[in-house]
């Protein structure tokens, strides 16, 4: 008897060192507003009754995880849900007993950045995989020579106590701007951008860490990137919040349009505009003097 029960204990001991939750891909890159594909993998046996599967997958945030899966006893539980992801997140049901797990995420925010952890069990053992997913906004602005400008970024899910780093990656040095401590670390900064750039909320509230260029010139065209990082329970420590940006901002310098009234600010419109009617006068004189000395010519015939 306690043979058997031994053996019963190695079996099981043995399926579960065998159990496995992998990830068909480790981090992903996706833009605001689309949409994206999960995928986890997980071990499972021909003709197993579902009746005992628990799968729970879960954004990991700062101080909770949310919910965007979760399965019962084999059952869906779309209740538990969380609100950030109600209607945006849909299983693929046919799949589900390939032990495949996909999550098809629709209308991508910025706040779903972050680490993503599946945790699976069935009769076959328990474990479980993570995936890192990066949600970066791209967007177009244009400026004007010798204006400010303003490039927005968000910080992810609002986490605090966090440092900021802009990059032109064309540029060399890259960075554009670097904000840790609480203060403008320029030991890095390209010179082209000291004494020009400034986070818009030092204060970073509600997660702005936007760049403000000062006096914008045309040399500033390029992309923008913008990243941020938190700090770890060791201080001297920091981790990446993303891999990848979380803004990639293309700047486009174009020169002053003229207003209404066909001036530009230093005026050259206006230039060209006295010039054009002085050269109209000069014309319709000479044609007058040639009329003249013609209708004189006449007459003395």
């Amino acid at each position: 008897m306690i043979c058997r029960i031994l053996l019963l204990i190695i079996l099981n001991s043995c399926l579960c060192a065998t159990f496995v939750v992998n990830v068909t891909q480790s981090s992903y890159q996706a833009e605001e507003n689309h949409s994206i594909t999960l995928e986890w993998t997980f071990t499972t046996t021909p003709d197993r009754s579902w009746r005992y599967l628990f799968i729970l997958c879960q954004l990991l945030a700062s101080d909770k995880g949310i919910i965007l899966y979760q399965v019962h006893d084999g059952v869906e539980v779309s209740e538990s849900q969380d609100e950030q992801f109600s209607g945006r997140v849909q299983s693929d049901k046919d799949v589900l007993r390939e032990g495949r797990i996909r999550l098809h995420v629709s209308r991508l925010r910025t706040e779903d950045s972050g680490l993503y952890l599946c945790d699976v069990e069935t009769n076959d053992g328990s474990g479980s995989g993570s995936l890192q997913l990066s949600i970066s906004v791209q967007k177009n602005i244009a400026a004007v020579p010798g204006k400010n400008v303003s490039l927005p970024c968000q910080i992810p899910n609002k986490k605090p106590d966090v440092f900021v780093k802009w990059t032109r990656p064309d540029l060399e040095p890259e960075y554009v701007f670097l904000f840790r401590d609480d203060q403008l670390d320029p030991e890095l900064q390209n010179p082209s951008y000291q004494n020009r750039v400034d986070l818009q909320d030092r204060q970073m509230k509600d997660g702005d860490v936007s760049l403000v260029l000062e006096n914008v010139t045309p040399n500033d065209r390029g992309t923008y990137e913008c990243r941020v990082f938190q700090r770890a329970a060791n201080r001297r420590k920091r981790r990446s919040l993303t891999f990848d940006p979380i803004a990639v901002i293309f700047l486009d310098v174009a020169p002053p349009p003229e207003n209404m009234k066909g001036r530009t600010e230093d005026g050259s419109s206006h230039q060209r505009a006295g010039l054009m009617a002085v050269a109209g006068l000069i014309i319709t004189v000479a044609v007058g003097v040639v009329v003249i000395n013609k209708y004189s010519s006449f007459l003395k015939k």
